[in-house]
């Protein structure tokens, strides 16, 4: 007998029932993909899934498994001076896919990226680790998606974890955060800490509209406080101030004419340092730790107003200023900027090293650096723990 594998036009109604049957039962045992992947993309889907994170249905997956699978092909262009030893604590990278996703930032073109030049900017700035980090919008470039947050913080935290595999000795990371989603983010938080060995957790200022103080948030800040090997760092950066309407739209809520890079950062960082404090967030979890971008922004220049406003809070809030939280240096902060701050008491332990690479403008680099280099109010020990040894005390030495 000739089984035939084309069938006749009168076998047709038979053949559709039987394609049909087969695609019933392969959907009934979980086969809807017929797409083959590498054994590390099925292992980051599956661990995704166990996680309730369902990563093939997001349009934007495939490209981000070739990301991942190229970063980790990336040839090892690793050297780096030997009198390289800065430890930089607020440094980006940007994934292609992520670009192509979120293609502006704060009013300003997302800047390209690739492992070969930040190597390279790392040679020139005299650094020999950093902790990575994505810049905003982070995992909130689909507002009010639960899904796509959570399903974008996934595959970015496993493209910066395949980054660390293959560049050890040079990166660690940061993990993103689907907040303001908090069940979604304490499932990312286990699997970022747990799994994939971050070194922190990134946390914008506010996560659509949803600012860090918010009881909301609760729950997550608890889960961060009671993970294993604390104290976990959160990274605090800047993003767009947004407003939520009566209608329950977001809107953006930076006043001037001006890009949110360019003016409005400096006072969402103070917004929300005030925000922790005045929630307690700040001083009811003393197993976290805090590094805040660019010297604290315009925070010192507001901190009497504030804490005499709040002041059952004011003798806990300086004692967490001074010893649990970090202040980078990005941006042209040594200038005269971060005097504020020592001014109000904050030693110089709790100064840390920081470029904003690739975001600063380009210019910007060489002379915020040099501005700490010869800060005349710094001694020459303090300047050396600035750009490495504090940033070794931040993360107990754990950055691999």
């Amino acid at each position: 007998m000739v089984i035939t594998l084309y069938p006749r036009p009168h076998d047709m109604k038979l053949t559709l029932v039987i394609e049909l049957t087969a695609l019933v039962f392969l959907s009934a045992i979980g086969v809807t993909n017929c797409t083959t992947y590498p054994p590390k993309i099925e292992n980051i889907i599956k661990a995704a899934s166990r996680d309730g994170i369902d990563l093939l249905s997001l349009p934007f997956a495939s490209e981000a498994f070739d990301s991942i699978t190229a970063i980790g092909a990336s040839k090892n262009t690793s050297y780096i001076p030997s009198n390289a030893s800065r430890i930089d604590v607020h440094v980006h990278v940007v994934p292609d896919f992520y670009r192509r996703l979120a293609p502006n930032t704060a009013g300003l073109p997302t800047p390209s990226w690739d492992v070969a030049g930040h190597l390279q900017a790392m040679m020139r700035f005299k650094v020999s680790h950093g902790v990575v980090s994505i810049s905003l919008p982070g995992a909130n470039v689909f507002q009010g998606n639960q899904a796509y947050t959570a399903g974008l913080a996934r595959l970015l935290n496993e493209w910066m974890a395949e980054l660390v595999r293959t560049f050890p000795e040079r990166f660690s990371f940061f993990a993103v955060m689907p907040l303001p989603y908090t069940r979604s983010a304490i499932t990312e938080l286990k699997h970022a800490l747990g799994t994939l060995n971050a070194r922190g957790i990134g946390l914008l200022t506010n996560h659509e509209g949803v600012y860090l103080g918010n009881p909301t948030l609760t729950p997550f800040f608890s889960a961060v406080n009671g993970t294993k090997g604390g104290p976990h760092v959160c990274f605090v950066h800047p993003a767009i101030p947004l407003l939520r309407v009566s209608n329950g739209s977001l809107i953006e809520a930076n006043p001037t004419v001006y890009a949110t890079g360019l003016v409005e950062f400096y006072f969402e960082t103070a917004r929300a340092i005030m925000d922790l404090t005045a929630s307690q967030t700040l001083t009811n979890f003393t197993n976290i730790r805090y590094s805040f971008s660019h010297g604290g922004g315009a925070f010192p220049s507001i901190e009497d107003r504030f804490l005499k406003s709040f002041s059952v809070l004011e003798g806990p809030a300086k004692a967490a200023y001074g010893s649990r939280v970090w202040y980078d240096s990005a941006g042209p902060t040594y200038f005269n900027q971060i005097k504020g701050l020592l001014g109000y008491g904050v030693p110089t332990s709790q100064l840390v090293f920081g470029t904003d690479f690739p975001y600063a403008p380009a210019p910007i680099y060489g002379p915020s650096i040099a501005a700490l280099e010869n800060a005349s109010f710094l001694t020459d020990g303090e300047k050396r723990a600035i750009f490495k040894d504090n940033a070794e005390h931040l993360f107990d030495g754990r950055f691999r």
